[in-house]
């Protein structure tokens, strides 16, 4: 064994040959790491996920083992932690009952399948019985007939203690029991096939741009629109490296260099934060290949000083969610895809709701409207901010700043004449806008949507989508695209009515690479309100005089609101604070009294100090 590490270890080595002297070490302890695996989780295949991934965090962790010897041991703490990550957040994927109907039998026997089925039951819920300390031992000893003294090696026990448990779990087993557990054990250990060793061995390069024809594919394999992933891998290719960061990586087989997976971390706009993107083949989800490139991934994002990464993919590739949830991952947003080819659209059954709405209501366009009324942005900030207020999926919601708004309607992706205000009197009920994207030839993307409380079931918001309807087949799109919250039904009901199909649902998960501390939002309260910062801080850093940043609960969230920039205020301590969008980081001052009576705000190596006003 020593000889085997010392090999792997070999920095002169070439690296075809250290990996051969690890596929030995698999070859060793494959069998004994499912045995202790399974004693675990009690689930075969879950057994064997757990016992692959820990493998390849062995070989990628081996160069801290600084005892040769000691190496039975250190992999079975490997093992059991990846048996408890698995543990912590493995889900179990629900089908309907329908989904398997169609499904052939593998077996020409069913009642022989039950009869085998009930018997495994009868074995596992007989050793599940057993003490977690003699459930281990038994398995070890019964999967390939390891010796007491391996056993008591691999899991740091005296060969004794190892006797005892043994013997005690003899005891309580009927012999019977003790051969079935034997012979499914066999049946089940690695070692009766050689694709166990072959699937660990992976290994990580840089990524070559070579390798884009290959990865195209393979995501294509994994079950999404093809065209969405053209568009995927186009945006991967436009990517401005010499701008934003991208770490990206290629997986592939040691021996025969066959790529089997992809993995990148992208910077966003918001330089913190940072997107996550896996492309593995179906096959290799469980063989350890995610970990390789997650962890290495991961890696990358503490060099960068990331405070957040979030992984955007279709809600029914449920192994690549699974897999990230089970690693700490939180789902935070699902949002829903519609699609309605114009050219199929029929308006002629919507002319009386038409009709009645605009006996309500008048629909001008933004570009109207910003021309003969002053007002125009202010009442635009007053609907927007009232429609959000009470939007499914934006709870709690924080309002949104004038600055932002105007921002919002001075992009260039929205068109000023495709942009429909709902207008009663001078009063603004109900807004609808179209905006130029590049995913999709051809295409245009229906933005937000919404009407007044007071306003809505009298057929406004079909009026407003049947302008953008109409705007879209006059300049020649043959396709919108309409994005809704999951939990909007009410708007997903009207995109269904006017011939909308779904086409994809998202889902968003995110990890935050800072911990973020529990603190009673109680606290939160002293730190409500408006603070004015140094006028000598502002000269310094050439920002405007009198600027003030307003601090906010909104439920239990702070927010923090400064010109038109709102962000979330997230605790590292009862006074300090972290914002995810960017590096800032605020620090609550109190005097001796306890009173608040100020702000620091740090970032990138500068600080501001802001006295509170009110």
């Amino acid at each position: 064994m020593d000889a085997l590490i010392a090999g792997v270890l070999d920095s002169q080595a070439d690296l075809a040959g250290r990996h051969r002297a690890f596929a030995e070490i698999v070859a060793r302890f494959q069998d004994m790491a499912f045995a202790c695996a399974y004693a675990i989780l009690k689930d075969y295949y879950l057994a064997e996920d757990a016992a692959q991934e820990a493998f390849i965090t062995a070989w990628q962790k081996l160069d801290q083992l600084k005892e040769p010897a000691a190496f039975p041991g250190w992999f079975k703490r490997i093992v059991f932690s990846q048996c408890h990550r698995l543990t912590r957040g493995r889900r179990l994927l629900v089908l309907p009952l329908d989904a398997g109907s169609g499904l052939a039998s593998s077996h020409p026997d069913p009642q022989a399948i039950a009869e085998k089925l009930e018997l495994s039951e009868k074995v596992l819920a007989a050793v599940g019985a057993l003490p977690a300390g003699e459930r281990l031992v038994t398995t070890l000893f019964y999967i390939d007939g390891y010796s007491q003294h391996d056993i008591g090696d691999f899991l740091e026990l005296q060969a004794t203690t190892v006797a005892k448990r043994l013997f005690s779990a003899r005891r309580r087993l009927k012999q019977e029991l003790i051969g079935m557990l034997k012979e499914d054990l066999r049946q089940h250990r690695p070692s009766r096939r050689s694709d166990f060793a072959e699937q660990v061995q992976a290994r990580l390069r840089p990524f070559a741009e070579s390798d884009w024809e290959t990865i195209s594919s393979m995501a294509c394999g994994m079950g999404g629109d093809p065209r969405d992933e053209g568009d995927w891998l186009r945006r991967r290719r436009q990517f401005d490296d010499s701008r934003l960061i991208r770490r990206h990586y290629v997986a592939q087989h040691a021996e025969t260099g066959q790529v089997l997976g992809y993995g990148a971390v992208e910077q966003t706009i918001f330089l913190p934060q940072y997107q996550l993107l896996f492309v593995v083949a179906p096959e290799h989800w469980h063989s350890g290949v995610c970990d390789l490139l997650l962890d290495q991934l991961m890696k990358d994002l503490r060099e960068v000083n990331a405070i957040a990464v979030r992984h955007r993919n279709d809600a029914r590739l449920t192994q690549a969610l699974e897999f990230l949830k089970a690693r700490g991952f939180v789902e935070t947003d699902v949002v829903r895809e519609w699609r309605l080819p114009v050219t199929e659209f029929d308006a002629a059954p919507f002319a009386l709701i038409a009709e009645r709405a605009a006996g309500e209501v008048s629909i001008v366009t933004y570009a109207e409207a910003r021309e003969r009324d002053p007002a125009c942005l202010r009442k635009l900030h007053e609907l927007l901010n009232s429609v959000m207020a009470d939007a499914p999926g934006r709870q709690p919601f924080a309002p949104v700043p004038l600055d932002t708004v105007a921002r919002w309607f001075s992009a260039r992706s929205l068109l000023p004449d495709a942009c429909f205000i709902a207008i009663d009197g001078d009063r603004y009920v109900g807004l609808t806008s179209l905006r130029l994207a590049d995913e999709v030839a051809g295409s245009i993307t229906q933005g937000f949507t919404g009407v007044l409380r007071e306003y809505r079931r009298r057929g406004i918001a079909t009026a407003l989508k049947l302008r953008a309807l109409e705007y879209a087949r006059q300049h020649g799109y043959s396709l919108i695209r309409a994005f809704c919250h999951h939990l909007n039904h009410s708007v997903m009901a009207l995109n269904e009515k006017l011939g909308f199909r779904q086409h994809l649902a998202h889902t968003t998960l995110e990890k935050c690479l800072r911990e973020v501390q529990p603190i009673d939002p109680v606290v939160y309260d002293d730190y409500v309100g408006r603070y004015g910062f140094d006028a000598a801080h502002l000269e310094k850093h050439q920002l405007p005089a009198n600027l003030t940043v307003s601090v906010k609960k909104v439920g239990a969230r702070l927010i923090s609101e400064i010109r038109d920039m709102q962000d979330e205020l997230f605790p590292e301590s009862e006074n300090r604070f972290f914002i995810k969008m960017h590096y800032g980081e605020v620090e609550f001052l109190r005097d001796q009294q306890g009173r608040v009576t100020g702000l620091a705000y740090y970032e990138s190596g500068k600080s501001m100090c802001a006295a509170k006003i009110e």
